[in-house]
């Protein structure tokens, strides 16, 4: 099937890296992530956004319901694969909440609005907030293109990628869209925690990384119905068919949403460290 995308039409190729062994996950519902990150533990907790209770309904509309994905510090998720499309982001254009268009305003990336706000824990002191984590963003566009990749034909351009530090409430938000698919992946966003957990930074081992992952029948909805995503048609791979979301991450990294493809969503997700691998 021919692929429609911003700038190039070449489709991303997938790398296959060693998985990380499942943790399993303890009493119902969804587990909380815990993943190596970021800098200095604060004393203040943020306070109820953690709950796990939630649901997510998918209809023609795309409408969905839900409350704070995450859980506690004892369950755990395994770490996700970095992928070939990290780029350093540490210069200073980078540190910021909006990551829709270039760091020059130029370029704004068209598609279903989503706020993503993340919390950091430290599960090794009381489940404290975690002040001082860099917390890296990456995903592809509407169209399954990822921002300044040459093969991609995007070298230079920085939209839909960014990254923010927490704040005493070990809290950041990002104002992105819904990613759209390519061939061999179902929709999924990248993360990259910095912290002393892993001094180094280090981006050739898959440390510090994990991926956030969608409802099936919300991405089902917005990529038959939904301009742009719609000109590309339906997914390849679904959640169940991605090689990272089923050996490795399941429900566990799965958002839980609020919104309609109209307005768009809003998400709130629980990160707790260090990982467990």
């Amino acid at each position: 099937m021919d692929e429609t995308r911003i700038n190039d039409t070449t489709t991303p190729v997938n790398k296959e890296v060693d998985r990380r062994k499942v943790l399993q996950l303890l009493g119902g519902g969804l587990g909380a992530l815990i993943i190596a990150g970021c800098g200095g533990g604060s004393t203040t907790a943020a306070n109820t956004t953690t709950s796990t209770t939630g649901s997510t309904t998918g209809s023609t509309t795309g409408s969905t319901t839900g409350s704070t994905t995450g859980g506690t510090s004892s369950t755990g998720t395994p770490e996700g694969e970095i992928g070939p499309y990290f780029v350093d982001d540490s210069a200073t254009g980078f540190n910021r909440s909006n990551i829709l268009s270039n760091i020059d305003g130029t370029n704004t990336q068209s598609g279903v609005p989503l706020k993503l706000t993340l919390y950091v824990y430290d599960s090794e002191n009381g489940d404290a907030a975690y002040e001082g984590c860099q917390i890296d963003i990456w995903h592809a566009n509407a169209l399954g293109s990822y921002s300044d990749e040459s093969g991609l034909g995007t070298s230079g351009q920085t939209w839909l990628r960014g990254y923010q530090v927490t704040d005493a409430t070990g809290k950041v938000t990002f104002n992105t869209i819904i990613p759209g698919w390519y061939s061999g992946r179902t929709a999924h966003i990248h993360l990259k925690l910095r912290s002393s957990y892993n001094e180094s930074g280090s981006t050739s081992d898959g440390s510090n990384t994990t991926q956030l992952f969608f409802p099936q029948s919300l991405i089902d909805t917005i990529y038959t119905t939904v301009s742009p995503y719609n000109t590309k048609g339906e997914e390849d791979t679904t959640n169940a068919t991605d090689h990272v979301y089923t050996p490795e991450t399941k429900a566990l990294t799965q958002l839980v949403l609020t919104g309609d493809t109209t307005n768009g969503y809003s998400a709130t997700f629980a990160l707790y460290l260090p990982i467990t691998s």
